[in-house]
């Protein structure tokens, strides 16, 4: 038996043929926690398009595999307003943002994932990595980092969560 649960409808399942696997996958950008995954590779990526950064990070085609809010909290890490060019960052800004979306990756993969109403891993658990967000979810509640009030914008029909304190435009 097979079975597929997906509570929030956001994934897609499919049968494919070696082929047409692989031009599908070849649509996609680098798997962000893979070696080939640079700050220079990143740049030259967000250097090519004009977009505002967040949006730019949920584009599955420059960077596999970063959802919202593992976007979101990679930004806060990384001292990024969402609202930035991609374009505009500094080189400085990149390499920090490429450590920032990696970390974050790393912790939420540690704690098994971000667990809200339903979410369970392949074992049945719940993730922890939600009790570890430091803006997602949390419009008006103070930064941890500088009390300022995470603000809630809306980007793309997406709901994006920021600190006006410590995320700069750059």
């Amino acid at each position: 038996r097979l079975f597929y649960v997906d509570i929030r409808t956001l994934g897609k399942m499919g049968v494919a043929d070696a082929a047409a696997w692989e031009r599908r996958e070849a649509r996609l950008g680098p798997e962000p926690l893979d070696s080939a995954f640079t700050a220079s590779e990143l740049q030259r990526r967000l250097k090519a398009t004009r977009r505002r950064i967040k949006e730019v990070l949920l584009d599955q085609r420059v960077i596999a595999g970063v959802g919202n809010i593992y976007a979101a909290e990679a930004l806060f890490r990384a001292g990024i307003d969402p609202r930035a060019r991609s374009n505009h960052l500094s080189g400085p800004a990149v390499a920090g943002l490429h450590e920032a979306i990696r970390s974050v990756l790393r912790d939420a993969i540690e704690h098994r994932g971000t667990t809200f109403l339903t979410y369970a891993d392949s074992a049945g658990d719940s993730g922890a990595f939600q009790d570890r967000l430091r803006v997602y979810d949390r419009a008006a509640e103070p930064c941890p980092t500088c009390g300022k009030p995470v603000r809630r914008i809306v980007q793309g029909q997406r709901s994006t969560y920021f600190c006006p304190g410590c995320q700069r435009r750059r």
